[in-house]
């Protein structure tokens, strides 16, 4: 039974930053939330959402953080309710997850393989880092420039 996802989660920043995290499918989206944020030195105190995505990366159905009011006929599907495995069926799956609505950091999660849980290690694990993850304070929010931001201080 393949019950481990490993899944590679990309910053959207000029340098190559990722890092590559292994979670069980049928953990709650919020657990691979807590795991990037984590994985990249991030306090997890924002807004966020996990996009259902394809090739091109654009961003389909949103999973929000919370709950959101349900519209008549839909069902609540939200980071408590979905799963990993829910949102990357297959190892083509794609999916965009977007932290903090001010500063819009933008990650691309796509699945790199299934496999077998380690007996005796903890899940999600970080298995491998790469590149130097920018400070969260680092991007200015929309809309505010530069020299907002240096008035500011």
């Amino acid at each position: 039974m393949n019950n481990i996802l490993k899944i590679r989660v990309v910053l959207d920043v000029v340098e190559d930053v990722f890092r590559d995290i292994e979670i069980e499918a049928d953990a709650p989206l919020l657990h691979l939330h807590a795991a990037t944020l984590d994985a990249f030195g991030w306090e997890g105190m924002e807004l966020a959402s996990f996009f259902e995505s394809n090739e091109e990366w654009d961003k389909g159905e949103e999973i929000p953080l919370m709950a959101m009011p349900e519209l008549e006929g839909q069902t609540a599907r939200y980071m408590e309710t979905v799963t990993v495995g829910e949102l990357l069926p297959t190892l083509a799956s794609r999916a965009v997850y977007v932290y903090d609505f001010l500063r819009m950091w933008c990650f691309y999660v796509e699945p790199l393989e299934w496999g077998e849980a380690v007996a005796g290690e903890g899940y999600p694990r970080l298995v491998m880092e790469f590149g130097v993850a920018p400070a969260l304070e680092s991007k200015a929010p929309e809309g505010v420039n530069d020299a907002d931001l240096l008035a500011a201080l």
